[in-house]
């Protein structure tokens, strides 16, 4: 009987927390856009506070800031696309509902796999399948309903938020310029979680199935916004991918 490895252990609980965190944006960045507060304030704020308190804590643990000019430029890079990725988001709720808008970036899993397949890594049949399924699941969530109308600007917006999400996936995960560099470094200059390194970037970005499922709720409970067939259906199937690739990988 196979047991399940240390990577999974650690890997997969720390790709479900991200989902979560991630689909926990709406709820403060919504109150604070409505609040007259624009959108590069809040994520100045919002990692400028990040950084002083990874930053005291590599100082406590004396931790070493030392990166060469190559990694610079890579930690550049994922710094550009991890920030085009949040401005976009943000941006992107006030044409659209926040529960819908992070559930489009969840289409994210399909764009990884489309990069990593261009890069002559393809995944394995259970992978895809779980990327298929959770690809028809968020379809399903965005169908128009009568109570919820759909503006094509938050929609694009999303979407390529999702694509500058999976860029930088892709490049944390195979940059070899990074590889060297600490989980607590490389947050610090680039502000992810440890899970795709542990566990690969695809199945990392499958386990991102609970950002929607958390901004739906947030969504649904915090502002009101419409909880339809389509969306409990859509979240359903989502999760039962995501259990069935745990199941058959054991990663």
């Amino acid at each position: 009987m196979k047991t399940i490895s240390r990577n999974a252990i650690i890997g997969y609980p720390a790709g479900i927390i991200t989902g979560i965190t991630y689909g926990l944006n709406p709820l403060f960045a919504v109150p604070l856009m409505r609040n007259g507060a624009s959108i590069e304030s809040i994520l100045f704020f919002r990692y400028g506070f990040a950084v002083v308190i990874l930053g005291l804590f590599l100082m406590f643990t004396k931790h070493s800031f030392k990166i060469t000019a190559k990694q610079a430029g890579v930690l550049l890079a994922l710094g550009l696309l991890y920030t085009s990725s949040s401005l976009l988001l943000f941006g992107s709720y006030n044409y659209i509902a926040s529960g819908l808008a992070t559930t489009l970036v969840f289409l994210y899993p399909v764009l990884v796999a489309l990069i990593m397949v261009f890069l002559r890594v393809v995944p394995s049949w259970p992978v895809w399948l779980s990327i298929f399924a959770t690809f028809g699941g968020v379809i399903i969530m965005t169908q128009n309903g009568a109570s919820q109308s759909i503006n094509p600007i938050g929609v694009i917006m999303s979407i390529a938020s999702a694509f500058a999400y999976a860029l930088f996936i892709v490049i944390i995960n195979r940059s070899k310029a990074i590889s060297s560099i600490s989980n607590s470094l490389l947050t610090f200059y680039a502000s992810l979680a440890v899970a795709t390194r542990i566990i690969g970037a695809t199945k990392a970005s499958v386990l991102g199935v609970f950002e929607p499922i958390t901004a739906i709720l947030v969504g649904t409970i915090v502002f009101g916004e419409a909880l339809t067939a389509n969306i409990i259906i859509g979240i359903t199937i989502a999760t039962a991918a995501v259990t069935f690739m745990i199941a058959l990988t054991k990663r």
